[in-house]
């Protein structure tokens, strides 16, 4: 029996957009994954309150994976109650799937940001972490994050598939620059957000006046 090989992509997804999606979709075909869970937080620890409830972020996220094939919509931390921790996240996917490798997926700008998430140390224990860079933004990882990855970073993505957890692997993307910001603006603005959600998003927004 073949050991399934899971992404994870977390995230706000106020609204989920084309730059998510393509970075996950990409993500998946680069090292091989079986799916990409698109996991949902519910209620983002880290930032404030999204402007959708986490049921229409939810709803808008699986119309957007229609799209995408190996993308899944995940709610498993909507059924959690208090903060989304990805930690939780992670070991309630590890109780599932003691035999699975694991693959959390994370922008460098949010990996930079690993030594402020709520017990970020048993990150690494539970997944491997598969950093993405975009081309024009800055791809450094910062001084004390860059020390820590040290012992991590494999430069071959076959390593992923052999473990099920503990490495760390730089993957880029394709750089497309969209923020969920910046659409929640432009609806406010009455300027045409099409080109940045799939078609079945941009039309579920319009039809329920979502970010008006």
């Amino acid at each position: 029996m073949s050991v399934e090989f899971i992404g994870i992509y977390g995230g706000t997804f106020d609204p989920i957009h084309l730059g998510h999606l393509t970075a996950a979709s990409e993500v998946g075909k680069e090292i091989g994954l079986d799916e990409v869970r698109m996991v949902l937080s519910a209620s983002p620890p880290h930032r404030s309150a999204p402007v959708l409830s986490a049921e229409e972020r939810f709803f808008l996220l699986q119309l957007a994976v229609n799209d995408f094939p190996m993308l899944v919509a995940d709610n498993c931390e909507m059924e959690r109650h208090g903060p989304s921790y990805m930690v939780e996240t992670l070991l309630s996917f590890r109780q599932r799937k003691p035999n699975s490798s694991l693959v959390l997926i994370l922008g460098m700008e949010a990996f930079n940001g690993l030594m402020s998430w709520h017990r970020w140390q048993e990150i690494i224990n539970l997944t491997h972490i598969v950093v993405t860079n975009r081309a024009g933004f800055d791809n450094q990882f910062k001084q004390e994050v860059g020390a820590y990855v040290a012992p991590f970073l494999v430069t071959d993505k076959s390593q992923l598939k052999q473990r099920t957890h503990g490495k760390i692997y730089v993957q880029p993307v394709t750089a497309i620059n969209i923020s969920a910001t910046q659409i929640r603006q432009q609806i406010k603005d009455n300027k045409s957000v099409r080109q940045m959600l799939t078609s079945d998003c941009f039309e579920a927004i319009n039809k329920n006046g979502f970010y008006r």
